[in-house]
């Protein structure tokens, strides 16, 4: 009778043990929000050179205004596809220089501050709007 009991024990514990109560089925993937871009006060706003708008920096994005290409949108998508989305930035009181790699993309942008109302990009002064 001990002998019957101990094997419907160790029956029981197979059972109930042999389940994985992990079911990755059911796991929610919850989007995460990277903050890609941290561009300082100073240079946040829509840029232009004579009449023609090229940059607008908000206080998480860099937009090209000519195409309306928001390089956050660009990074988000690229790191959805699992590829590498990432801004290396340099802030400074008077310099916001950044490199932005989207998978085997990139490219690297250096603004310098004039005044309260101008900006340097290489050769080029951009007005704030």
């Amino acid at each position: 009778m001990k002998h019957l009991f101990l094997v419907v024990i160790v029956a029981i514990f197979f059972v109930s043990c042999s389940n994985n109560d992990d079911d990755s089925s059911l796991q929610q993937n919850n989007p995460v929000t990277t903050q890609y871009f941290h561009p300082p006060i100073w240079v946040q706003g829509s840029w232009k050179v004579g009449n023609t708008s090229y940059y607008k920096f908000t206080n998480d994005d860099f937009i090209y205004v000519m195409n309306g290409t928001s390089y956050k949108a660009i990074l988000t998508q690229t790191a959805a596809s699992n590829q590498t989305a990432k801004v290396d930035e340099v802030i400074s009181d008077t310099d916001y220089n950044f490199t932005i790699t989207a998978g085997t993309s990139g490219g690297t942008y250096k603004f310098h501050k004039i005044s309260s109302t101008q900006i340097q990009w290489g050769n080029i002064t951009l007005d704030k709007e």
